[in-house]
């Protein structure tokens, strides 16, 4: 068995490495047009075409795109007619061996022989429609295995899967066995994997995945969410809801100063979606890509996680192991923040990005302090003493800052102040504004950010993919961020 390159073994982020996962677009949007919604096969290359080596990511929609995808690239008939078996020349399926045919038949053939787990982000219907319409289809020698966090579970088995909305093809409650439910642990199992593949699960030959649960809005519904932490109490019967700080809804999360204190929501009732963000790792080389539920941003939720994705994503940037990240953009920012519903724009996307070159920047700065401190007491190799590290506090990058440092000598009401200190005295990283500005010139550099769930408005004005790219290369030429900006399309792939 292949074993993975060790972290010093790691080459930079930025320097060019033959791909090893692909993530193959079925439907990149989020609505209202139906036959687009979200959906993904992802793959490790090394696997090849062959059986149980693909895995499904969300299924918004599902074998009507396979097909098209092999309707558009299946070869021009000759006058003797196609040879079968036929392999697929072009498209995201290059080199598939395909057996029928049909190009509905020879999609059933992928779903039923290469597919065997649909790992869902959460259990609306924009991301489940087609895997729930597929499950009739039949033809499979195992059942399809349903895996997701414990919440999403439970909403197929009590509103999908309950006879009513459809049938119960499940193996739980007396069902028919066509599914199995596998629920992921949220944070990954400590019980399972090793090193850099630690609570890690492996879902289909060559990939594995680790779960971490994500915040997607607060329902109108005087209900407590499963899943949410919203009306729930910690240890000292405090409303946990009432622990995460929220934006006056007339604020912008940019337009906090210093001194400024965000409102704290205390409703015990607030019922906060749980979405999911998952990290798929290439077993044999480590290489891994993000694919982000819908998501809103930490600034305005009530249960901020997305910290807890930068803080696992860190070192992997670090390390060169994370190639790219797919994550939510519904809407431009001509969107107010009360209409957007638990989704992302522009102006939060990046706001959520310099959080991520944040948790990089501290990761890196403690990294680098360890191994000083290694070498003995302060000094460098050559005996002369370790200089202090400068970095500048801005309050206006990264936005949204929950807390900020008590450091000597400092005053948070200029533009951007400069600090002496060592390296030892920085604080960890708690939702501060650091700036990079300076010290780290583009420090996510040449990783991909792939943005899905695009929520067509149906109107005649400009294409919404191309104002959001737009927007954000805009913030890009301030941030300085160095990120890779595309808009998912049907019918695409994504190589890491």
């Amino acid at each position: 068995m292949a074993m993975a390159p060790s972290e010093e073994d790691d080459q930079p982020l930025h320097q060019p490495r033959p791909p090893r996962i692909q993530v193959i677009i079925l439907g990149a949007g989020g609505g209202p047009l139906e036959d687009n919604t979200t959906a993904f096969l992802v793959r490790s290359i090394a696997t090849g075409w062959k059986k149980g080596s693909m895995l499904a990511v969300d299924a918004g929609t599902h074998l009507a795109s396979i097909a098209k995808i092999i309707e558009k690239h299946l070869p021009a008939d000759t006058d003797a007619g196609p040879q079968r078996p036929l392999v697929l020349t072009s498209g995201p399926f290059k080199g598939l061996e395909l057996p029928a045919v049909k190009a509905s038949t020879n999609a059933g053939h992928i779903t039923h022989t290469m597919i065997d787990t649909f790992l869902i982000t959460h259990p609306h219907i924009d991301h489940i429609s087609g895997f729930v319409v597929s499950t009739a289809s039949g033809g499979g020698t195992r059942p399809k295995r349903l895996a997701g966090l414990p919440s999403t579970i439970e909403a197929f088995k009590n509103h999908i899967f309950n006879n009513i909305i459809w049938p119960n093809l499940s193996d739980e409650n007396n069902g028919a066995g066509l599914v199995t439910y596998m629920r992921m642990v949220d944070g990954g199992s400590p019980a399972i994997g090793t090193g850099g593949g630690k609570g890690y699960v492996e879902l289909c030959d060559g990939l594995s995945v680790k779960t971490l649960s994500v915040s997607h809005g607060t329902c109108i519904e005087n209900h407590v969410h499963r899943g949410s932490n919203a009306g729930l109490e910690d240890s000292r019967g405090h409303s946990v809801a009432s622990q995460f700080p929220v934006l006056p809804r007339s604020n912008s999360a940019s337009n906090l100063g210093p001194t400024d204190t965000p409102r704290l929501d205390n409703r015990k009732d607030a019922c906060v979606v749980e979405s999911s963000a998952y990290f798929i790792r290439d077993v044999e080389t480590g290489r891994e890509v993000i694919i982000f539920g819908d998501v809103e941003p930490d600034s305005i939720s009530l249960s901020a996680r997305n910290k807890n994705v930068w803080k696992e994503a860190a070192p992997k940037i670090s390390s060169g192991k994370l190639g790219a990240i797919l994550i939510e953009c519904s809407y431009d920012d001509s969107r107010n923040e009360k209409d957007l519903y638990g989704h992302l724009a522009p102006r939060y996307l990046i706001e959520e990005l310099k959080n991520l070159a944040a948790e990089l920047y501290m990761f890196n700065f403690q990294k680098e302090n360890k191994k000083r401190k290694r070498l003995g007491n302060g000094h460098n190799p050559d005996g002369t003493r370790r200089r202090s590290s400068r970095i500048s506090l801005d309050r206006h990058s990264p936005i949204s800052p929950m807390t900020r440092p008590n450091l000597p000598g400092t005053r948070l009401s200029g533009e951007s102040i400069g600090v002496q200190m060592e390296e030892s005295e920085v604080p960890p990283f708690d939702g501060t504004s650091i700036s990079l500005r300076g010290r780290v010139d583009q420090p996510l550099k040449g990783l991909k950010i792939v943005i899905i769930h695009l929520k067509d408005t149906l109107n005649d004005g400009p294409d919404l993919g191309t104002t959001i790219l737009r927007e954000l290369c805009e913030y890009e030429e301030e941030a300085r961020l160095g990120c890779e900006f595309s808009i998912a399309k049907f019918g695409e792939s994504v190589f890491v």
